[in-house]
């Protein structure tokens, strides 16, 4: 210690090596970095709890690293759910050469999690041109179910994952696929098929961060889809949450928001590490 300041460690960590001698700072620094390289490549968030098993560390000797990587920008934290993940910057430092996780991989994990959450069919698309592509899913529970179709292509204004993609996209590219695609054909009545009409939406799912829909893409089914955003904001595809229309209300979706919201929170924060591929 020099006129009373710690010294300041190569890493931007501020040790008081007044207080501590090399032994006791040797073992907390390779405490610290073995935490960190557990995040290194991880696909998932993990926290104090998941760390201290694996690791054989005591719960608070977690919490304190995780505390001081945390703070010095290193990891970033999922308030809802109290778990970290790489920040943005030190996930831009990985081996460019190891392969980009596949968008289903990714997610599956949390497809599972949300359809065990609600026991309604969540499916998980991914944009190809002017559409969307099912690409994974799970089932709903019951009779009455949202099917999953994998493969099944779906034009960038006609539902709701659809549209929550659509909503990504800059105004220009917007504009681009209006007219190329117009006239714009529908399902339905309840369908979206004016320039108007598709303005308002892209503008209400921008403010609140998802699309709804009742009825519009098929007139017995209900949902909400959430635009799944790149490394370069770009999207990666869309996660839907549907069912039929007679279990899904305006007030269950509303509900269903709130219970699912860190599982969500974390999927977008996961895939913002990556390039949409």
């Amino acid at each position: 210690m020099k006129n009373g300041m710690p010294k300041r460690a190569g890493g931007g960590m501020l040790i008081d090596f007044a207080e501590s001698d090399g032994k006791s700072i040797n073992k907390a620094t390779k405490r610290v970095l073995m935490i960190f390289s557990e995040y290194i490549g991880a696909r998932e968030p993990m926290g104090v709890s998941e760390l201290a098993r694996r690791l054989g560390m005591t719960r608070n000797m977690v919490h304190r690293a995780l505390v001081t990587l945390h703070e010095e920008g290193f990891l970033f934290k999922i308030e809802d759910s109290g778990r970290f993940v790489l920040s943005y910057n030190m996930a831009l430092m990985q081996n460019a050469t190891r392969p980009v996780p596949a968008l289903k991989d990714l997610a599956r994990p949390y497809v599972e999690a949300i359809s065990a959450e609600l026991g309604e069919t969540v499916q998980l698309t991914a944009r190809s041109g002017d559409f969307q592509t099912v690409i994974d899913g799970v089932e709903g529970q019951g009779h009455m179910v949202l099917r999953v179709k994998v493969g099944r292509a779906i034009p960038l204004h006609l539902s709701v994952g659809s549209r929550a993609i659509l909503a990504l996209l800059s105004d220009d590219e917007i504009t681009d696929y209006i007219e190329r695609n117009s006239p714009l054909h529908g399902t339905n009545s309840n369908s979206l098929t004016s320039a108007g009409q598709i303005w308002t939406e892209v503008q209400t799912v921008r403010e609140r961060g998802y699309a709804l829909s009742f009825g519009d893409f098929s007139p017995n089914t209900a949902g909400i889809g959430y635009g799944i955003r790149d490394i370069d904001g770009r999207p990666h595809g869309a996660l839907v949450v549907g069912g039929p229309v007679q279990r899904i209300s305006q007030r269950w979706l509303d509900e269903a928001r709130e219970r699912i919201a860190p599982i969500v929170d974390e999927l977008m924060t996961i895939a913002a590490h990556y390039e949409a591929n």
